[in-house]
This record gives C-alpha cells, structure tokens and sequence, in this order.
C-alpha cells in the first residue's frame, strides 16, 4: 500500500498506484490516500537503492534508529545523566515491537523522527522566531507522514513556551511554519478535493466505526499484542505510571509546581494515550515507547525502586527478543514455512488471472514476481466500503480471492460469492504455534476451470 505509490514516484515523479485500480476511487490516477511526507521521502531510496521492498523497509529501519539517537540526544541536553538517558535509549531499541511496527516500510519511524526534531529545535538556544518557525514545520512534517503527528502538538509547544518568554510572538511563529507543509499538500491535492474526500475519507470512516465498536478491553488487546509478554509489560506500564503520580504529587506539596522534565512526561504520555484510544490501530502503539521511555529514564534517577524497575523494563524487552528467536528460528523454520505457503498459493492460483489479495502474510511481492503478468489487487479497501458501480464490476471481474478471516469480508464481496455457489473454497491453516507471527489462516475462493478433477 505505501511502497506502491513510493515506487511509482520514484520512477514517474507522481503518486500513484494501480494496486486498488477500481477498489478506491482515482488512486491509479492520484494517491491522496494519507498525506504524502513518507511515500515522497522514501521514494528518494528507492533511487538512491534497489528498487526492492528491502531497501524500502531499509529506509524504515532507518528513520528508527535515527528517532532513537535524537531520544538520547534529547534526554542528555534536558540534563539528563549518561546512565539514565542510556536506559531510556535502551528502552526504545531493545522492543521488539518497535522493529515489529517500525521497520516493516510503514511510516511510524519518520513520523516519531520528525517530532523528536521539533521538539529537538523548540528547546534550543536558537532566537525565538527562528526556533518556533521551525519547530512549527518539523512538527507538521511529522503530521504530514501520518495524521498522528499531530497528536504531539501540546508536547512541541510545551517545548516552546515553557521558559515564559514572548509566549504569543512564539506561537504565531509556530501556527506559521506549521502551515507551509499543510500548505503543499493543499496545493498537491488541488483540485482533486473529491478524490480526498473518497479516499482519505474512507480511512476516516473506517476508524470512527472501529473507535464506536471496540469494546475497552477490545482496545486495550489492541494496545498490548504488540508486546512480548504483554501481560507483564501492562504491570510495569501501570506501575511506571502510579510510581510517577506518587513523585508528582510528592513534588507539588513541596513546590507547588512539577519540573520541566514531569510536565514533559505527563504532557507527552497523555497525548498520546488519547489518540491511542481514539486511534484503536495497533501500529500506533510504537508511538508510546518514546513517553514511556522518558518515563523510565525519570526513574533510573530514583535509587533502588527506580532502577529495578527501569532495568527490569529492558531486561524483559531483552528477554523478548529470545522468546521471538526460539519461536521463529529454533522451534520453527518460519523462512521455510512462510515460503512453503506462497508456494501452496501460487500453485491454487496458477490458473487465475485476476486476484483480490486480502491476507496476512501478504504474498503480493512473491506472486508479482513469479506471476508479472496476473492483476493483484491488495487488501486494505477489503474493509472498507465504496458502493459503486465501478467497484461491483471491478469484484465481479475477479478470478480469486485471498482472504485470512472470512469475517473481514467487504460486504460486496461476500454478496457476490454467495450468488456463485459453483465457486471453489479452499482452507488451510499455517502450521505454526499459536504465538508465532504466521498463525494465520489461508482461505481462497476461486472460479471453477473445468480442470478441478483432472489427473495430474
């Protein structure tokens, strides 16, 4: 969904993509489907770089080291000591889940980069118009590589304005930088306000149905499947968090007012918990190591409690990695297995030339490969809802469909197979423990060929 659109601007100097050809309105034509900081950015390696999936999970990969240094760079300039800012530096890159949602070719690393960045230059010794104009663009570029950049708005601005000086002259500098991204993409979707409204409108409804239907619990699952050890991590977030209430309160008696540091962490934490529940996506979550390591690095500078706890955060994360070593690479084969799968489905779907991929893992770069000449569609809009006639006809002109839960179903989908009986259903599991990352289900429905029964 993301390479698609890099890959073409890499080549063409235009975002778009013909892997939702008639599923999402206009995207063959103009991507607008979420702002285009990442797709742009990340194209730039794919002409520097192979023109792989690699080299664009490698620009993923980078951003999240690079977000990683300037976290350390931070916590050292707020007075951090070396000890602590390390422990907080080892919170983020000893989590697994940070690799698992941030170096996949998604945007996350770039989104946190270009906050980290703005935040980075509004607490610099910079001059006040100066440092506000840029921390306005940084912050926007960060939203402009995916909408929940904007959710760190109060943090960048508490960076700002904390010393108390010229407060309105720093947030006029701010609104203004902040508008010059916004501005051009504003202009790039000129005049195809209908295509935004269709295309980044649907994400929109999708998540306001999502955010109305999931249950607390549903969203706190959401929250958490990202962790190795979920259930201990949610112990030492809930205490982290308890411990710190307890040292704010403690420090508000004294002084009346929290340090600089604390409201940081409060600020920080908070807005991204809010969007995080208002969000229900479980990619997000990679957002919330940065706060819950600034967190952790507060309290290595507590004695005894503080430490333990912190040491105790990377040592699970570490742990984390071993349990994931022994799932995938010493039980199991999961190259193996996972190539093993993309052969059973290449050879279900040799005889088909249009086919709806709508499955994890995604075997759309091993069929592209071996199969250039067959018509993917990919799975995302599966879960969306465009009632067109365009769409109908683009379903029924399929040969295939890939689904990995009959319940995700789009509901045109589910109309047209159940109007062809005569359509083949194959099911498979893949044989992986319950905790592996390929425990999924394989199941395609294709058109008869007449050669079902044949002899081989």
């Amino acid at each position: 969904m993301f390479f698609s659109p890099a890959q073409a601007f890499a080549k063409t100097g235009h975002l778009t993509t013909n892997v939702l050809e008639g599923l999402v309105p206009g995207m063959e034509y103009k991507t607008l489907w979420m702002p285009p900081g990442f797709l742009i950015l990340s194209s730039l390696f794919l002409k520097i770089l192979p023109d792989t999936i690699y080299s664009f999970r490698f620009f993923s990969a980078l951003t999240v080291f690079l977000s990683a240094w300037l976290f350390y760079k931070l916590l050292v300039r707020e007075k951090f000591s070396k000890f602590t800012a390390m422990i907080g530096f080892a919170t983020i890159l000893s989590e697994p889940l940070v690799f698992r949602f941030g170096t996949s070719g998604r945007m996350e690393g770039l989104t946190a980069l270009f906050f980290l960045t703005s935040i980075y230059v509004a607490g610099s010794k910079r001059g006040n118009i100066s440092k506000s104009f840029l921390t306005g663009i940084f912050l926007s570029c960060s939203a402009m590589t995916h909408p929940f950049g904007a959710s760190f708005g109060l943090v960048s601005l508490f960076f700002l304005v904390r010393d108390k000086d010229s407060t309105l002259q720093k947030f006029f500098f701010f609104v203004l930088g902040g508008m010059i991204p916004i501005g051009l993409w504003v202009a790039y979707i000129h005049p195809d306000w209908d295509l935004l409204t269709i295309q980044f409108g649907a994400q929109l409804i999708r998540k306001q149905i999502l955010f109305g239907s999931f249950t607390a619990l549903t969203k706190l699952k959401v929250f958490l499947f990202g962790f190795a050890f979920s259930k201990v991590r949610l112990i030492i977030i809930i205490t982290q968090i308890f411990t710190l209430v307890l040292i704010s309160i403690s420090l508000y008696k004294k002084k009346h007012e929290l340090n600089s540091r604390l409201n940081v962490y409060w600020i920080w934490i908070l807005s991204v918990s809010f969007a995080l529940y208002s969000s229900s996506e479980g990619w997000y979550v990679f957002h919330f190591i940065f706060p819950f390591a600034w967190g952790m690095a507060l309290l290595a500078e507590q004695k005894y409690f503080g430490r333990i706890l912190s040491l105790a955060g990377v040592s699970l994360s570490f742990v984390g990695w071993l349990q994931i070593v022994n799932i995938h690479w010493i039980q199991t084969d999961s190259t193996s297995i996972l190539n093993t799968q993309f052969q059973k489905l290449a050879t279900v779907l040799k005889p088909h030339n249009k086919i709806y991929l709508q499955t994890i893992p995604d075997p759309y770069f091993y069929l592209s490969d071996i199969y250039p000449n067959k018509k993917f569609l990919e799975f995302i809009p599966g879960e969306l809802e465009f009632p067109s006639n365009e769409y109908t006809l683009v379903i029924e002109s399929q040969d295939a469909f890939v689904f990995y839960n009959d319940s995700l179903k789009n509901q045109a989908i589910s109309l047209f197979l159940s109007s062809h009986p005569e359509w083949i259903r194959e099911e498979w599991d893949i044989p992986v423990p319950s905790n592996h990352w390929l425990h999924f289900k394989t199941i395609v429905y294709h058109k008869p060929t007449g050669n079902e029964h044949a002899s081989p």
